[in-house]
């Protein structure tokens, strides 16, 4: 049987090519995925002629099994909360949007809380945040006689 998995991320992207480098380092955060505009999708995919239609600096917390929305968002919040003035200043230089991202993988009818907590719903409107919530729910499964 399957379990319901959980991960969240923040992304900054926009359709100019900003240095991704320099943000990092402005930030003080590695990201765990980034893409530059005009790369290809699947750069190794023989078949898949994708381009990337923006640049993007992504930071993803790890997808853990739960039903508690606050066990991925809360350490994207540790993470980010220190650096409202940043963002927001990165923001502006950039021309950038920013997206919180709430990912679901739910399995067999086992449904999480969708609870945002006063400290995540402040920091997302601190930053003019997008909040996105993607849900995948995929079949249940009987169980055999």
């Amino acid at each position: 049987m399957e379990k319901t998995y959980l991960y969240a991320y923040i992304e900054f992207d926009g359709n100019d090519d900003f240095p991704l480098n320099i943000f990092t380092q402005e930030i003080g955060v590695q990201p765990t995925k980034t893409w530059k505009i005009g790369e290809r999708v699947k750069p190794g995919h023989p078949t898949n002629k994708r381009i990337q239609v923006n640049t993007c600096w992504r930071f993803e917390i790890e997808t853990i099994e739960s039903l508690d929305t606050e066990d991925v968002l809360r350490p994207l919040l540790e993470v980010f909360q220190s650096k409202t003035d940043t963002i927001n200043q990165l923001k502006e230089q950039f021309s950038l949007d920013v997206r919180l991202e709430l990912v679901m993988h739910i399995y067999d009818g086992h449904t999480p809380g969708l609870v945002i907590y006063p400290p995540f719903s402040k920091f997302a409107a601190e930053i003019n945040a997008f909040l996105d919530v993607d849900m995948y729910v995929f079949p249940f499964t009987e169980p055999k006689e």
